[in-house]
């Protein structure tokens, strides 16, 4: 079953300093380029940044193909407006993007490369970004930060301001990295960055799934990732690309919460580090290439499925006649809103299938209390359902439950959850379970034609299998038979009843 990859850890991304070596070697002749934006400005707050972006005045693709060379990793052709090639070295990018400024006026690019004119062409691009401590570069072949906005100073600040009026306005998707700038780094906006996120959130509906996707991927990294997700909801941001999400806002729960569902969500989101690291840390978790959304830290699949956990809570909500708030069902109907969400953020069919398992099964470690003791067979069945992702549905589990502490909550069921998760972990084996008989054996022991019941069968063996109360093959197809004799004597009873 997937889950630590046996594989070698990916290489090690180049700092900022290594890629401008390799990068310096790669200028054609009449060529200049520039490190910019978030990794200088990463780079002057002393933080790591395993991504690096060059704004180039020449031929990007000839030069990303050969820097890719230089580096040893792949290359390709970005998906954004602006020619953007893309380099990929270990878990980190390197993007290289042609200035987005036109040649000198006046004679095509006479003048355009003479210092004078690639200045001028330079300031001219970074004044198109986004925030000021972004609209920065420097020369690749050494010299002084080119820092037209005063975005060094804002830096000093900790202000993030518009490098223009209609910044966010010319990419929409700024709203989101205005939220995630503001609580990953802790930067204030200023008051015209914030009446300009509320004016161009409706535009968020012109930007594409896959870039909402991965900017929200990007703000779910950070420990203050609610707090993020908050300013999304009052700038109304957030009812556009997650409108599942926005709508738990306001959504009053039973006295075993103390919150609402939206609060609820949001205070889950900071318990996912703490919780994973509890369990035996983030080398226990499904890689993010297995679990079908690449490129991301290990941590950010399981925030999401903790992201998303209850969004099935007001479609299905019912308020009974004693006035009990009730969410039946909740978790199938989050599962297939997920699924929704998956197609329209173009996430992979692995990342649906592995968001639909934790959000259906999230409530099944909560089960697994009422069974006093846990026998093979309920860790058998708990891990078949949630297979191949056992730890990170124990994760789930426990953020929901952390979230969880209404006035009708004991203190003592909190304890017993993370026994109870802390058992299951250790106890359900890491192994596959050995698979004793096909599909076609299936079909051969019990008569049958292809259809569900051949995977009933096999789901029914596996469970005894690990239970360890069938071991060989000769028992697998007794159990088979008698498995069916019985399934089939249930049928008919239910044919009588009805």
């Amino acid at each position: 079953m997937p889950g630590p990859s046996d594989a070698p850890a990916p290489p090690r991304p180049p700092s900022s300093d290594e890629v401008t070596v390799a990068a310096r070697t790669c200028l054609a002749q009449n060529e200049a380029g520039w490190l910019v934006g978030g990794c200088l400005r990463d780079e002057l707050l002393g933080r790591p940044s395993g991504d690096v972006d060059i704004v180039l005045d020449g031929d990007p693709e000839r030069f990303a193909r050969t820097l890719a060379g230089r580096l040893g990793g792949p290359v390709f052709a970005s998906s954004d407006a602006f020619g953007t090639w893309r380099i990929l070295v270990g878990d980190a990018h390197i993007d290289v993007a042609p200035l987005r400024a036109a040649p000198a006026e006046g004679g095509g690019r006479a003048g355009a490369d003479t210092p004078a004119g690639r200045a001028a062409r330079l300031e001219t691009d970074l004044r198109l970004r986004d925030f000021t401590v972004d609209a920065l570069a420097r020369p690749l072949e050494g010299g002084d930060i080119v820092d037209p906005l005063n975005g060094l100073d804002d830096l000093a600040a900790r202000r993030l301001r518009l490098c223009s009026a209609g910044a966010l306005v010319d990419d929409p998707l700024r709203v989101l990295r205005l939220a995630r700038l503001a609580r990953h780094y802790g930067f204030v906006p200023d008051h015209v960055a914030t009446t300009a996120a509320v004016s161009a959130a409706p535009l968020l509906t012109q930007v594409s799934g896959e870039r909402i996707r991965d900017e929200l991927s990007a703000v779910l990294c950070g420990p203050d990732a609610a707090v993020a997700f908050r300013d999304l909801a009052v700038w109304g941001a957030l009812r556009v690309f997650l409108p599942e999400v926005d709508g738990l806002r306001g959504v009053e729960q039973n006295p075993y919460h103390h919150l609402d569902v939206f609060e609820h969500t949001l205070e889950a989101l900071t318990f996912v580090g703490g919780v994973v690291k509890q369990l035996g840390g983030e080398a226990q978790l499904t890689s993010p290439d297995e679990a079908g959304l690449p490129g991301v830290p290990p941590l950010v699949p399981v925030t999401w499925a903790v992201l998303l956990h209850d969004i099935g809570k007001p479609v299905v909500k019912v308020v009974d006649e004693e006035g009990r708030i009730i969410f039946w069902h909740h978790d199938e109907a989050g599962r297939r809103m997920a699924q929704e969400i998956a197609a329209r953020l173009r996430m992979s069919n692995r990342f649906a299938q592995y968001l639909g398992t934790l959000i259906r099964q999230h409530l099944r470690l909560g089960f697994l209390i009422r069974e006093h003791p846990l026998t093979r067979r309920a860790l058998a069945r708990y891990r078949r359902d949630v297979s191949p992702w056992v730890f990170e549905s124990v994760v789930v589990s426990l953020c929901d439950r952390l979230a969880t502490r209404g006035e009708k909550t004991p203190a003592v069921s909190m304890a017993r959850h993370y026994r109870v998760a802390r058992s299951v972990w250790t106890a359900v084996s890491k192994e596959p379970v050995p698979q004793l008989l096909s599909g076609d054996d299936v079909m051969e022991v019990l008569g049958i034609e292809p259809g569900p019941a051949v995977g009933q069968a096999l789901d029914a063996l596996e469970e005894e299998v690990e239970a360890g109360e069938v071991t060989t093959e000769h028992e697998a197809r007794a159990f088979l038979v008698a498995w069916w004799r019985r399934d089939g004597e249930a049928r008919e009873e239910t044919e009588v009843d009805a």
